[in-house]
């Protein structure tokens, strides 16, 4: 490789490294602080209203009272003149009054619901970014390692050469290797660049929190009762209930009217009051069937959404738990293939042959030495996030 093409290269990786830099400005920000931006961030992209509802529901009336007004002038010397005043005013029925208290109730849980949701749904969010992030950058931290080694051999090999104790062989050999290792340390640092970007447009901040590791949750059985996007469906399936009910027919509204009317003929005014209450016999038992019909179809619905949910989310537990457990595995032989790797390494080291076969083995094993610590902290970054992703598939927000 020239010299001229491997300045170039170190100073584009100067320039990559330069950009995911920030992400290490402040180490005192905690998981908590990043969600709270998260979740002010993600108001502030879109106009916000305010959150008290735009119509004021009465306790007792029904709908807009009404007023009915009648004038009826007769057309005989001594005939009567009629004039009416009706005021009507509709009246909840006791079955509508339980059911818009409920409704009432619901809407509240609702919008507790709806932030814990929203929390949940953006600590996802931030945790995916934090994790991927952490695990390019390992690699990229040990493809930096590498190419740090590769450059001494690299010098070293130069010295050989310039001494005349070896051939270029061996030193071309190493330029490919740190050829490789550069260009995959670029694939790093842009997977790491845009993972930060990712944080970044989540949350509004430049930096991520230093400590980003969490409690093991709660691994004792399948709890997906606390999960919010369960207790959601429940909630906005009992809604549902409630205006059903509210708009049956057996909660038929009452009607109160008041009645004036003034009788006026030659030499003679009356003046009549009146008091009129209509009420539905909701006792009866008579429905619409299109009633029954859509509070089947909403149990249906609800059944059906409740057992698609549950299955879902037993799956990503279930999955997440054999991927723990598989990690650990996995994690215990890394643990002792860096052992055997870095003893195997340590002694090819002190090889001083001659062969340049034997040179290539020895650099093989290094790079492998190399390889296999960077699978270690992977790995051991990977179960951290496995652990993550276990409360997150449980519903527990950061």
């Amino acid at each position: 490789m020239k010299p001229q093409v491997h300045t170039a290269a170190a100073g584009l990786l100067a320039l990559l490294l330069a950009t995911a830099a920030p992400a290490q400005s402040i180490a005192a920000l905690s998981l908590q602080e990043a969600l709270a931006a998260a979740l002010q961030h993600g108001a502030s992209q879109v106009q916000t209203h305010s959150g008290a509802p735009p119509y004021q529901a009465s306790a007792w009336l029904a709908g807009l009272p009404s007023v009915e007004l009648s004038y009826l002038d007769s057309d005989q010397r001594y005939g009567t003149d009629e004039a009416e005043l009706n005021v009507n005013l509709p009246f909840k029925s006791g079955r509508r009054r339980k059911a818009d208290e409920a409704l009432l109730g619901l809407a509240t849980d609702l919008d507790e619901l709806s932030l814990q949701q929203r929390q949940l749904y953006y600590s996802g969010l931030i945790r995916e970014a934090l994790w991927s992030y952490r695990v390019a950058d390992i690699r990229r931290r040990f493809a930096a390692d590498k190419r740090r080694l590769l450059l001494q051999l690299e010098q070293r090999q130069r010295d050989l050469l310039a001494a005349s104790a070896t051939s270029e062989y061996a030193l071309l050999l190493l330029q490919t290797e740190l050829v490789d290792v550069e260009i995959a340390q670029q694939q790093y640092l842009q997977a790491a660049r845009q993972w930060l970007q990712r944080y970044q447009q989540v949350t509004g901040l430049d930096s991520m929190p230093a400590d980003i590791r969490e409690s093991a949750p709660p691994i004792d059985g399948f709890a997906p009762g606390q999960n919010p996007r369960l207790r959601a469906l429940e909630l906005a399936h009992s809604q549902r209930r409630q205006l059903l009910r509210a708009n049956s027919a057996q909660a038929s509204d009452w009607n109160l009217s008041l009645t004036a009317k003034n009788l006026e003929t030659a030499g003679y005014d009356e003046q009549q009051y009146g008091l009129g209450v209509e009420i539905p016999l909701s006792g009866l038992d008579i429905a619409r069937q299109s009633d029954n019909s859509e509070w089947r179809a909403a149990q249906r619905d609800y059944l059906l959404a409740r057992d698609q949910l549950l299955n879902e989310l037993r799956g990503s537990w279930e999955r997440l738990l054999n991927e723990r457990d598989a990690l650990q595995q996995k994690q215990h032989l890394l643990e002792r293939s860096e052992q055997l790797t870095t003893r195997i390494a340590d002694q090819l080291a002190q090889l001083q042959s001659s062969n340049e076969i034997a040179q290539e083995i020895v650099l093989r094993r290094m790079m492998d030495a190399v390889d296999t610590k960077t699978e270690v902290a992977v790995n051991r970054a990977l179960i951290d996030q496995n652990n993550v992703m276990l409360r997150q598939a449980a519903g527990i927000s950061l």
